[in-house]
């Protein structure tokens, strides 16, 4: 019976593990820290919750988010009702959910830190604070610090990287999320409501930003949406982390696969390059590598993470600076489009549709333009 190590034991290394056992694999995965709370807003979308239906099923606290409500960098705002809600839930939940598939499953989780690992032959040994394992097979689902990246594939650019910084607030708020922009700034703040508290953060370029700049954003924010005696009296948990966000080239070269070992997740680079959501891709790369082992055919993985979602993120990260940055009808094109789309149901259609994963970037402006004349009318018929 093929062994196969799976490190990291959040939602892409423990569903890959979960189908690998259920085909007949003697998985063991290593996360010292089983579930924990991940700093990120939590959000699922209607996508990843039709193609996972466990998640729908498990009767654990998560929020279904109405409306989004999006603030452009020239305080332009527009409110979207979600015809298709998109789930929020704590991460300390969602890998739970998931973890416990796995062990349901057959999975052998162990609780222990991974200190290094080494190959001989085929054969790989998996040094951890308790013991050694051995596997045939190893995964790397260690997130976007993984070290089994850094010694089998390549680390990050800082270009690649987006720095997050944020707060878990003891506050309520109603079932939307906010997300606001600001001028020249290449990243966003956003304000998620989960079951027990709001996860209220930002995220900017590595490369570009420092945490005292993303502090300033955020902490002025606060002021507004707290008021200021509040936000000086109140108890919060602060976060910082890493997301990928690679550019087009680095997405071209990016290599998560060998002889013998594969990354998943975001140790893999597998988040939206503009977004930066990952849950879905962390889940979905998990399966596709499950499936590329049990077929015993690893070159099959490459390829169908490009055919299924890379190719994607290559379009994606080809409009980040445009999206950012570009400039449109005399304003910059996040305003413009929060405009537009205030006095466009069509638009607010498309927006739907892309929260809910069922819009990717490779057809978004073959449909902008196929519904242009309608858009056209309905803006005309506004002003």
């Amino acid at each position: 019976m093929m062994k196969i190590a799976v490190i990291g034991g959040g939602p892409g290394g423990a569903l890959c593990s979960s189908i690998l056992a259920q085909k007949g694999f003697q998985v063991t995965l290593f996360d010292y820290r089983a579930a924990w709370e991940k700093p990120c807003g939590g959000g699922v979308t209607f996508k990843a919750i039709e193609r996972y239906p466990f998640l729908r099923e498990a009767f654990h606290p998560h929020r279904a988010i109405q409306a989004i409500e999006v603030h452009s960098p020239r305080n332009q705002n527009v409110t979207v009702p979600l015809t298709s809600p998109l789930s929020i839930y704590s991460r300390n939940t969602l890998n739970k959910i998931v973890l416990d598939l796995a062990v349901s499953h057959g999975v052998n989780f162990l609780q222990e830190r991974v200190l290094g690992f080494s190959r001989t032959g085929s054969q790989w040994l998996i040094r951890t604070d308790h013991a050694n394992h051995e596997a045939d097979f190893l995964v790397g689902a260690d997130g976007v610090n993984s070290f089994v990246r850094k010694i089998l594939g390549s680390r990050f650019a800082a270009e690649d990287l987006m720095l997050t910084f944020g707060y878990r607030l003891p506050v309520g708020m109603d079932d939307r999320i906010i997300i606001k922009f600001y001028p020249s700034f290449h990243g966003y703040l956003w304000a998620f409501p989960r079951p027990e508290h709001v996860s209220i953060g930002i995220c900017g370029r590595l490369h570009r930003y420092g945490m005292k700049e993303l502090k300033e954003y955020l902490h002025g924010f606060m002021k507004d949406f707290l008021s200021p005696e509040a936000f000086e009296s109140m108890d919060r948990i602060i976060y910082s982390s890493l997301i990928p966000s690679l550019r087009p080239e680095s997405l071209h070269h990016n290599t998560f696969c060998g002889d013998g070992w594969a990354l998943v997740g975001d140790a893999a680079g597998f988040c939206d390059p503009i977004t930066c959501e990952g849950i879905y891709y962390a889940l979905r790369s998990g399966e596709l590598l499950a499936e590329a082992i049990s077929q015993r055919n690893l070159g099959t993985y490459p390829q169908a993470c490009r055919d299924d979602f890379m190719a994607d993120f290559i379009h994606g990260a080809n409009l980040f600076d445009r999206f950012y940055a570009g400039k449109f009808l005399g304003s910059d094109f996040i305003t413009r489009m929060v405009l537009c789309t205030r006095r466009c149901p069509v638009l607010q259609s498309t927006m739907n549709s892309f929260v809910s994963g069922r819009q990717n970037y490779r057809t978004l402006k073959l449909t902008l333009l196929r519904k242009f004349p309608q858009i056209l009318m309905e803006l005309l018929h506004e002003s």
